[in-house]
């Protein structure tokens, strides 16, 4: 038998060799081939998307360049004076020209002087204007001259003209807002009903009562009460 590794023949029951020292029951060694191992090849990397670069800004636009002023115009020199001023003989003598005759106006358009022959007229006074004191039943006193208004809420009508308005105060709104209109005929106070809705009650002193008749006038003398609704007022 020989040695598997040197080839050295060996003795029977022999346990090494005695060539490589190697032990003869030793399993001979099991030779492996190198295997190639095969590398998969990387993919390369895909490159970064690169940003669009931003479009390049216009250029500014030149400004335009200004207008040149136009030069003004150069003034006109003045004519010379003339030394001496030639006047335009005349054509003819004034004398020989003949000239029309003016013709006179007809009798009949002319026009006498005016004469103021009226006397100044003389003007009436005017009547002296009373003044009056209402004394009203809710405590009130108002002093009236001239034309006036009475009622809760008393206002003219179109185109009316008066002196003065005078609001009674009455919490149950008996009083129409223009309950009576008042004013003076020959100094004499009088008062007329506007066509209230609760009417006008006339009381003079040692006279029966009467009820007044809307739009018609009524002379009221010192010391007379008059009625408005629920409320009422005495003249003094």
């Amino acid at each position: 038998m020989n040695c598997r590794y040197c080839g050295t023949p060996l003795p029977e029951g022999a346990l090494f060799c005695v060539e490589c020292g190697r032990p003869v029951g030793e399993s001979e060694p099991i030779l492996t081939r190198p295997v190639s191992v095969v590398v998969p090849e990387r993919a390369p990397a895909p490159e970064p998307e690169r940003e669009p670069e931003p479009d390049p800004e216009p250029a500014p636009e030149p400004e335009p360049e200004p207008e040149p002023e136009p030069e003004p115009e150069p003034e006109p020199e003045p004519e010379p004076e003339p030394d001496d001023e030639v006047l335009p003989e005349p054509d003819a003598d004034p004398e020989s020209v003949w000239a029309p005759e003016s013709e006179a106006e007809p009798a009949f358009l002319t026009r006498p002087p005016l004469e103021d022959l009226e006397p100044t007229r003389l003007v009436r006074d005017a009547p002296p204007i009373e003044r009056y004191v209402l004394q009203f039943s809710t405590g009130e006193s108002v002093v009236v001259s001239g034309t006036g208004l009475i009622g809760r809420n008393p206002s003219a009508e179109p185109g009316e003209v008066v002196d003065q308005l005078v609001a009674v105060f009455d919490v149950g709104k008996s009083v129409s807002k223009s309950h009576i209109a008042f004013g003076q005929e020959t100094g004499r106070f009088w008062i007329s009903d506007r066509y209230s809705t609760n009417g006008t009650v006339v009381r003079q002193p040692d006279v029966p009562s009467v009820r007044c008749e809307p739009g018609r006038r009524y002379l009221i003398a010192r010391g007379t009460r008059v009625d408005i609704g629920e409320q009422f007022f005495i003249v003094s």
